[in-house]
């Protein structure tokens, strides 16, 4: 059996020294043990006054370039990854799962733009979906301080991820022709992708990992409605 081969993948708006210095991940990754780490692949300097790559598309570009038998992590920047033991995680997840993530919906409502929430006719937030079908935990906030979201048993069989801490299997996703959808920028990136791998009859699902994630989201904001809107679109999923 070959050697399990993870890479973890960020795209970060700030320099390369600041991302070492700053980020809630780098901030994470610089307690563990170095002997337990993976490899470490980034996109810096990704925002004004550079040229700014979606995540689909840089995404899609960790993927071409990773060697057959890999596995990737795709992990925002404003992660902090409590879990020293998280490769080890990830590799027993992978004997379950090809897609893996943290947060997601056991039987999610797919005209909605979104794993957990429920939306009216524009875009605007109604409550959750049924909570007794949701997965996993997330903290949010500060990790010396995390407030803990349990949305419910893991690890599970999910056909939506959040996409805040996103590991796949890159053999599986080649063999199916399973990539991101680069018109999803910043937003409804992971529902799509989430959505394609389950067609392609891939599996996809939780596992417990412990992290915190600093931002809440940007429901609401323009740029999210109109990923929503071209979400639903694309997937013919609106009543």
């Amino acid at each position: 059996m070959r050697p399990f081969a993870l890479t973890l993948c960020a795209v970060s708006r700030l320099s390369r020294e600041a991302f070492v210095s700053s980020s809630l991940l780098a901030r994470s990754l610089a307690v563990m043990p170095q002997a337990w780490l993976p490899r470490i692949s980034l996109l810096v300097d990704n925002g004004p006054p550079h040229p700014t790559t979606g995540l689909s598309e840089a995404y899609n570009q960790f993927l071409d370039q990773a060697p057959a038998g890999a596995f990737l992590l795709f992990v925002h920047d404003d992660v902090y990854l409590h879990d020293w033991f998280f490769v080890q995680r990830l590799e027993e997840a992978f004997t379950r799962f090809d897609v893996v993530g943290l947060a997601g919906n056991r039987a999610p409502d797919l005209r909605q733009p979104s794993w957990a929430l429920r939306f009216d006719g524009d875009e605007a937030p109604l409550g959750w979906q049924d909570p007794s079908q949701l997965s996993g935990a997330v903290g949010h906030g500060d990790p010396a301080r995390p407030s803990v979201t349990l949305y419910g048993p893991c690890p599970a069989a999910c056909p939506l991820l959040d996409g805040l801490f996103l590991a796949v299997n890159v053999d599986a996703l080649r063999a199916a022709s399973v990539r991101f959808d680069p018109r999803f920028r910043f937003h409804g990136y992971d529902l799509d992708f989430c959505r394609a791998a389950t067609a392609a009859g891939l599996r996809v699902g939780t596992w417990p990992i412990a992290v915190t994630h600093a931002s809440g989201g940007s429901f609401g904001a323009e740029d999210w409605k109109h990923a929503a809107r071209l979400y639903k679109a694309k997937w013919g999923d609106a009543p």
